[in-house]
């Protein structure tokens, strides 16, 4: 079953989801695709039946689903979702009688394009298993679909992002992103989603992982599923603090420690995860104070040099070779990225000019960008989740067209 999330999306966007999921290849049936709409959006209906136009007979059934807000839900995916998995289960598992272990659900957001072996991968992955009903299946991040649109901020921003996710640390949990795959037995155990939970991501592989007493549960499988980044600066920035809200899952832990049943193990085990997850409070704390750090003791040094003891000057030097070293490995691996595994995206690529203003001056890109669409909206979620509560979901445009509307509109202004 794939879940495509929807709220006013541009049809075409839409349209170019829907064919990337009825085109899977190497699969043991045809996958049942869920669209799960609001019921606020005037246009879900036409929406739908254009989605269900381009699948035809590529699909095995076409669900639509309507979320009306209820009291204590916030408005954004996690809700939606929430609803559209209870209906499903309702529907193929009690009234249809299906094993729920035996239901993978394939999460995607509206504007993703899957691999032509996504579905195949997550299918073997689970079977690849001892036991693969409570884990997560999930692949990397990928938002190069519109990368040319991009200021060169939200470019490097978006770089370091694909690139930390596609060349994760094994040593660490591995977190699912916008698209991942859960069957709907460990669905139903751990609650579905939260409905007032918009990092709905992180949050659902920390309760997945309380159920496994606190064991990595999700697996990283290869194949991509390529979304659009957030063009502007401002609307990235907004998604930014949306993203950052999950640091407020500290809240959660800390809760979780106090009222519910678990023992110390199964709890420290999830939350020292959590404090390793990159894009954690204790993450952001890290970086902040590491860039201020390195900047007080490059100062130093470089201001200090001609005194300092010839092995501090080596052992400085050292350091700064190291660092050119990890600087162009990562430039390595994102070129091979783009030369192996992009290709297979319709991706808008950006202009060799563009791509030298990237690369040659990246170090200062990845200070400011991470300046700006981390360190600062960590710090603007802390002040809002302190004094003003909860996070009003605001959905970032997508698509070509929708973005260019963006644009004229704010032009117009």
């Amino acid at each position: 079953v794939v879940v495509v999330v929807e709220y006013k999306e541009p049809v075409d966007v839409l349209e170019r989801t829907m064919e990337s999921i009825a085109a899977q290849s190497d699969i043991d049936s045809r996958p049942i695709v869920v669209v799960a709409t609001e019921g606020r959006d005037p246009e879900r209906h036409a929406a739908a039946a254009a989605m269900q136009t381009v699948a035809g007979d590529r699909i095995q059934r076409f669900i639509m689903t309507e979320h009306k807000l209820s009291e204590g839900e916030t408005v954004g995916k996690h809700s939606n979702e929430n609803a559209a998995m209870r209906q499903i289960y309702r529907q193929l598992v009690e009234e249809e009688g299906m094993d729920p272990f035996e239901i993978l659900i394939t999460i995607v957001d509206a504007d993703s394009i899957l691999s032509q072996t996504y579905l195949s991968w997550a299918e073997a992955s689970y079977k690849r298993q001892q036991d693969g009903r409570r884990l997560i299946y999930s692949g990397p991040i990928n938002t190069y679909r519109n990368f040319s649109d991009g200021n060169i901020l939200v470019q490097m921003m978006e770089v370091m992002r694909n690139n930390a996710d596609v060349f994760y640390d094994p040593r660490q949990a591995y977190h699912p992103q916008s698209n991942y795959t859960l069957s709907l037995g460990l669905c139903s155990e751990i609650g579905f989603w939260s409905v007032d939970s918009i990092p709905e991501d992180i949050h659902t592989a920390a309760k997945a992982m309380l159920n496994n007493f606190g064991s990595l549960t999700t697996v990283p499988i290869p194949p991509l599923i390529s979304n659009d980044l957030v063009a502007g600066f401002s609307d990235r920035y907004v998604q930014a603090k949306r993203h950052q809200w999950a640091i407020t899952e500290i809240a959660w832990y800390v809760a979780l420690a106090e009222h519910q049943p678990l023992t110390f193990p199964g709890w420290a085990a999830v939350a020292g995860a959590e404090m390793s997850r990159a894009g954690s409070f204790f993450n952001a704390s890290k970086v902040l104070s590491g860039y201020i750090a390195t900047g007080w003791m490059s100062w130093y040094i470089v201001s200090n040099w001609a005194t300092l003891p010839a092995n501090a000057q080596m052992y400085f030097i050292a350091g700064l070779v190291a660092w050119l070293c990890s600087w162009g490995m990562f430039w390595i691996c994102e070129a091979w990225v783009w030369r192996n595994l992009m290709p297979q995206f319709p991706i808008k690529k950006p202009s060799v000019l563009n791509w030298i203003i990237l690369v040659g001056l990246s170090p200062i890109w990845q200070l400011l960008a991470t300046l700006v669409f981390f360190v600062l909206p960590t710090l603007h979620v802390l002040v809002h989740a302190a004094f003003w509560g909860e996070l009003s979901y605001v959905c970032a445009p997508k698509g070509d067209q929708q973005a260019e509307e963006v644009k004229k509109q704010r032009a117009q202004q």
